[in-house]
């Protein structure tokens, strides 16, 4: 599908950063940080604390807001229904005409917003988002299993997701929260638009555990629409984590502390999404 195009933006436009934060006081504050720096100042940052936290995270988009006059710092009350729960939230509450759409566990190079809505003031694009993210704790194995870097472009150089976006655009198209870790998806798989990539500074912090982990892995796991085939899988499980283990190594990141982690690595994911199925599949019978 075609790029979708939109009106010129002139002079100097407000933008919104809306980050959505559940469960993230170890990284909201570095992320708040690399947007206060950056270098384009007209710019306001909404703090979305998403379905209570068991954390300091509110406590820390509170203590944001009271010193900086461009944060303000909010609260959805109820269970947390993923990151598009939050940024729909957040977009509805912005002042900006452009909307960045932020993940707590990532930090902005300095020109991340002034170089991204280049190509939305001129009219070329609605949205675009960042060409690459790189691994902010690479020194961990869990960490750069998830990924060393992250590109953003699929094999036709376009991207399903955008993370600076016209908010005229965005808000006649609400985040689908039921699509799950997936819900940043919302309208390609509504419509197919797809948006350009950029080079941008930005940097991911990944989960860093075997705990955390297998808490984004049952999250993935919630988004998986065939559940019945992660069942199937169960008894070439190993063969399966030896295949995953060989693809990244020969694909991704060829690392050699890797050789003997990855199939670790790839058998927590799997019981992970193993977990959530099986408890879909014959307990539950609906997404959790």
């Amino acid at each position: 599908m075609p790029i979708v195009k939109g009106k010129k933006i002139f002079g100097n436009p407000k933008v919104s950063a809306v980050i959505a934060a559940y469960n993230e006081e170890l990284h909201l504050g570095a992320c708040v940080e690399s947007l206060l720096k950056q270098s384009y100042k007209n710019f306001e940052i909404i703090i979305v604390e998403n379905g209570g936290s068991k954390d300091k995270t509110l406590e820390i988009a509170k203590r944001y807001e009271k010193e900086y006059k461009n944060v303000r710092a909010f609260s959805l009350p109820g269970k947390q229904k993923g990151p598009g729960n939050a940024w729909g939230f957040g977009t509805k509450m912005a002042r900006g005409k452009i909307i960045m759409i932020c993940g707590a566990d990532l930090r902005y190079g300095k020109d991340y917003v002034k170089n991204g809505i280049k190509r939305i003031m001129n009219g070329e694009t609605v949205g675009l988002v960042h060409k690459e993210e790189i691994c902010n704790n690479t020194k961990n194995l869990w960490a750069r299993a998830f990924f060393y870097r992250r590109l953003s472009a699929d094999t036709n150089g376009l991207s399903h997701v955008f993370s600076l976006v016209r908010r005229d655009y965005l808000i006649k198209r609400p985040y689908n929260s039921e699509l799950g870790y997936a819900d940043d998806q919302t309208i390609y798989m509504a419509e197919g638009s797809e948006f350009p990539v950029e080079e941008l500074e930005i940097y991911h912090t990944n989960p860093a555990s075997l705990s955390d982990t297998w808490d984004h892995s049952k999250w993935v796991g919630k988004s998986i629409k065939n559940k019945k085939i992660v069942v199937a899988i169960l008894p070439l499980f190993p063969l399966y984590a030896i295949y995953k283990s060989l693809k990244h190594l020969i694909k991704e990141d060829f690392y050699v502390p890797f050789i003997l982690f990855l199939p670790i690595y790839y058998s927590v994911r799997y019981f992970a999404y193993l977990s959530v199925a099986v408890r879909y599949l014959f307990i539950q019978k609906k997404i959790l």
